[in-house]
């Protein structure tokens, strides 16, 4: 028993007691608001339901999507003061909506009061904008309820987790020099590769050739073994090398220049538009952290419908500072890569570190280029190719967040 209800039960006995009606009765009413009280802190949570309900996972920069925040109240109870604290990744943008620092870190609090009646149900729509790459994550939920006399009675906390990213703008690729093929985006005539899905015919049956590539039907027909056989892949693999390194110096120093980051992304994901929609095959790798355990991030490559979907999230999470020098990146790609695939390395600092990498996967039969961003890419480009290595300078203006197309300039 609790102090107020022995106070109540003492102004009853008091008044009785004395035969002071007064005291009695505000003993009665002090009884009852106890009591209501208690009914809210036993009672408020049940058959109380909250749930966030986003239009789509995958924003891109600069646009919108809706998000739903609901709550049910199945009971004859009413809730006549509900605070739901939505704790949400710092940086998230939800319109006019302000966000309150959070003793987390890296989270900020969203926080909303509401009033629900019995059996009723509550939505409110907030926009989510667009307007910071990122993965961007919404996980633990207080919740508070409060009486008919505003006094706090109860809180709890649920997990409720709700995820969206924000991926890089694409934007057209163009040429404003001689339009000969993109570095990397030639197509094969001939391969050291068959794709399977553009059978040829048979041909005999060759040891060493594996059992499921036995055409059985022909081989009952002909009367003796025969293989399946395609034509060679009509398409080259591009691995696409983003250096997420913007400042000189080493790379474990937390430093970057936040333009120049964004840039690259907006650069990196618009070239694996050009290429896929050429049908070719493309992959990733970033020398940056990102929600994979690995400290760098590699998608072989693929020219599949959903490959873009993949490149657009990868470049969703990933870090905006460096994980390890960009040369040690690109030799891990030469031991991970398909031989003979190209390899594009596209960066907006000096390449004068990572050069004679590139020189090497060139000399181990890869077919690697560099692909300069910035104002002064074009000088970093005839370096290159001065010394025999095959470079193109691209822009993006007047910014990255404007630009109405990635440009080839040199």
């Amino acid at each position: 028993m609790g102090l107020g209800a022995a106070f109540a039960i003492l102004l009853v006995v008091a008044g009785a007691l004395v035969g002071a009606g007064g005291l009695v009765l505000v003993g009665v009413l002090l009884a009852m608001v106890l009591a209501l009280r208690s009914v809210w802190s036993r009672y408020g949570f049940r058959a109380l339901e909250y749930e966030r309900h986003i239009s789509t996972a995958r924003v891109p920069w600069g646009e919108r999507a809706a998000l739903d925040l609901v709550v049910r109240n199945a009971k004859l109870l009413p809730l006549p003061w509900l605070q739901i604290d939505d704790f949400v990744t710092h940086g998230a943008d939800l319109g006019e909506r302000q966000l309150s620092p959070s003793p987390r870190q890296g989270f900020d609090v969203m926080r909303h009061t509401w009033s629900i009646g019995w059996f009723e149900r509550v939505t409110r729509r907030l926009p989510v904008i667009g307007s910071r790459r990122g993965t961007f994550r919404f996980t633990t939920t207080e919740l508070r309820i409060a009486d008919l006399f505003g006094s706090e009675n109860a809180s709890m906390e649920r997990s409720i987790v709700t995820t969206y990213r924000v991926v890089p703008r694409t934007v057209p690729v163009r040429s404003l020099i001689s339009q000969s093929p993109m570095i990397g985006a030639t197509r094969t005539t001939r391969g050291l590769y068959e794709d399977p899905s553009l059978f040829a015919g048979v041909r005999p049956y060759q040891p060493g050739d594996p059992v499921r590539r036995i055409h059985w039907k022909a081989t009952a027909r002909v009367g003796r073994p025969v293989s399946r056989r395609f034509d060679p892949a009509r398409e080259r693999e591009i691995i696409l090398a983003l250096d997420i390194q913007t400042i000189t110096g080493a790379s474990w120093m937390l430093n970057w220049d936040d333009d120049a980051v964004e840039g690259l992304c907006v650069a990196a994901l618009s070239l694996a538009r050009s290429f896929i929609e050429d049908g070719i095959a493309v992959g990733l790798a970033v020398n940056a952290f990102s929600d994979r355990p690995q400290r760098t991030v590699y998608l072989p490559a693929n020219a599949g419908s959903t490959q873009l979907t993949r490149i657009a999230d990868l470049l969703a999470d990933v870090s905006p500072y460096p994980s390890v020098p960009f040369a040690s990146l690109l030799a891990g790609i030469g031991r991970v890569a398909q031989p003979g695939c190209a390899v594009v390395a596209l960066s907006a600092r000096d390449p004068s570190d990572f050069l004679a990498v590139l020189r090497r996967l060139n000399a181990q039969g890869f077919h690697a280029s560099l692909a300069g961003l910035g104002a002064e890419a074009p000088l970093w480009t005839a370096r290159s190719r001065a010394l025999g290595q095959p470079a193109e300078a691209f822009r993006l203006l007047p910014d990255w967040k404007t630009a109405g197309a990635l440009e080839r300039v040199a």
